[in-house]
């Protein structure tokens, strides 16, 4: 059954991202730097470099899926102009926190990706890292993009990513199984269930919680259909959560892992 806009915004409200996993309370300025820490050195295995390798002071940038409002904190760096929306006005009001804790600035809404309130063509630059596949019409969002992004500007996207245990029963089933065995898992929001999942999608799916209603991945054949509009399109695999393990490794076997097994697929584009 095709899930609401509504019960995605009611989901994200109740389970900000990284809530249930860290120590710290959320929306305190200790919660921020975990959050931070754990995005930059287990996501990106400690360089987000290739997120925003082009942009330069002074150019209108769109962070869709802004969350608590990282890229605000490593944008309000760059000082260039900001502007975040998410679906959860819960999300907004910790991500207008951090900017109060943090001392930066930039317009954060709450807003839908399938429909960007925002002119055509009136974006430098667009980032979307970890969003567009929680939501039911994946390829609306992909559109907008496309339509309020300047020529000649870039996007940064971030997708789950159909791996080839994603793709193969088998390997599916002899990877919950180690899971189960081994007590594989991350905390928070009813994920230590994962390895119950009965199947590849209903996996991804629970990824970000038992209750979230939608999670999606993607071959780098359907993405390339996707996004086939741009002029230019990139792919690259990135992060391993190394975390489920309760490991933390040097970021050269963090980079090496993220590249080689990583769960996500970063799709870099030119309009």
């Amino acid at each position: 059954m095709t899930k609401s806009i509504d019960e995605i915004q009611s989901f994200w409200d109740a389970n900000p991202l990284l809530s249930g996993e860290l120590e710290e309370p959320v929306g305190t300025e200790r919660w921020f730097k975990s959050f931070d820490e754990i995005k930059t050195r287990e996501v990106f295995a400690g360089d987000p470099s290739q997120w925003i390798q082009g942009i330069i002071s002074g150019v209108r940038v769109l962070d869709i899926g802004c969350g608590p409002g990282y890229w605000n904190r490593l944008f309000g760096q760059m000082k260039v102009e900001y502007h975040g929306i998410d679906i959860s006005p819960n999300t907004v009001k910790i991500a207008k926190k951090a900017q109060e804790l943090f001392g930066v600035s930039g317009d954060i809404t709450v807003g839908n990706a399938e429909k960007l309130g925002f002119p055509d063509v009136y974006f430098d630059y667009i980032v979307s890292e970890g969003v567009i596949h929680h939501t039911p019409d994946t390829q609306a969002c992909i559109n907008e993009i496309y339509r309020v992004l300047k020529p000649n500007g870039y996007a940064c996207v971030g997708v789950y990513y159909r791996n080839i245990i994603l793709r193969s029963r088998f390997l599916f089933k002899i990877v919950v199984l180690l899971m189960r065995i081994f007590h594989v898992s991350l905390k928070g929001r009813g994920r230590d269930r994962m390895h119950i999942a009965s199947n590849a999608d209903e996996f991804v799916r629970m990824y970000d919680g038992a209750d979230n209603p939608i999670g999606k991945a993607y071959t780098k054949g359907e993405l390339k259909s996707m996004f086939c509009n741009f002029s230019q399109i990139s792919l690259s695999r990135y992060y391993f959560p190394v975390r489920a393990f309760r490991l933390q490794l040097p970021q050269r076997i963090q980079k090496f892992l993220n590249s080689v097994f990583g769960l996500m697929v970063l799709v870099k584009v030119k309009k």
